[in-house]
């Protein structure tokens, strides 16, 4: 499998953008109305617990006097510090839910059926620790780093080793579902597929942001719909870079929930 996956890490043939953003808008036809769904629910689920674990932490009785306060929590470092406490497991959360999404647009590829259900396959796969690690120390890493910095009153600087960081490992997920490869061997991989296709990565992940953008202007609620974009996108993106191979991939899906 590695030495497989070696061959494919050093192709030279660089992904077409033009063919990649055209892949990626086909298959978000398919998927825009159930990924919108997904979205949605899972936006249900993490955004009350965040609010209650802040709000219960920071002695916040209402969200009139959490409106109020929020200019300042910028510069709160146990605000900052609570945040990062519940968004570093969630992160590990998120990880799984988001091959969810890449196993849906992978379906919807292969114009294969796919549902709601297909949202939480991964927690009953084998790569279930391997996406919590990934996503945890994604979190962690860009916390850490983005927390020193702020505490050295470096702001920007936070800003951009997050944003480095996330660039860096935007492939771990995929790497791992696709290449069936461990939370560190998919982070140290996707590091250096990064590296070889910068201006690739950054553009489609810009493109594929200013379109899921796009869904605010649809009274604000159209959002959940068009950010689904970004997984058809990353979805497409990692097929050009990474060619997935259908029949391992398929013998991965039939083994869901058996293993």
């Amino acid at each position: 499998m590695m030495s497989n996956f070696e061959t494919k890490l050093n192709q030279n043939n660089p992904p077409d953008i033009g063919r990649i953003i055209d892949e990626s808008f086909s298959i978000f036809k398919k998927t825009v109305w159930i990924s919108g769904v997904c979205v949605f629910l899972w936006c249900l689920f993490i955004v009350p617990i965040t609010f209650i674990v802040i709000f219960k932490s920071l002695d916040i009785s209402s969200l009139d006097e959490f409106v109020k306060i929020s200019p300042t929590l910028g510069e709160n470092m146990d605000y900052m510090l609570i945040n990062a406490a519940v968004g570093i497991p969630m992160a590990g959360l998120t990880a799984i839910i988001t091959a969810g999404f890449y196993k849906i647009n992978h379906l919807a590829k292969q114009d294969k059926e796919f549902g709601l259900n297909n949202l939480f396959d991964y927690f009953k796969s084998p790569y279930l620790m391997n996406l919590f690690i990934c996503g945890f120390l994604t979190a962690l890493y860009s916390d850490i780093l983005g927390l020193g910095l702020i505490y050295l009153n470096i702001p920007i600087g936070a800003t951009i080793i997050q944003a480095f960081i996330s660039f860096l490992f935007i492939l771990s997920i995929p790497l791992i579902i696709f290449e069936n490869q461990t939370a560190l061997q998919a982070m140290s991989n996707s590091s250096k597929l990064a590296m070889k296709h910068p201006f690739t990565i950054i553009l489609c992940l810009v493109f594929g942001i200013i379109i899921a953008m796009l869904g605010i202007f649809a009274l604000c609620i159209g959002i959940f719909f068009t950010i689904g974009y970004i997984y058809a996108m990353n979805y497409t993106l990692y097929s050009h870079i990474i060619p997935i191979e259908t029949p391992n991939e398929n013998k991965h899906s039939d083994d869901f929930g058996q293993e």
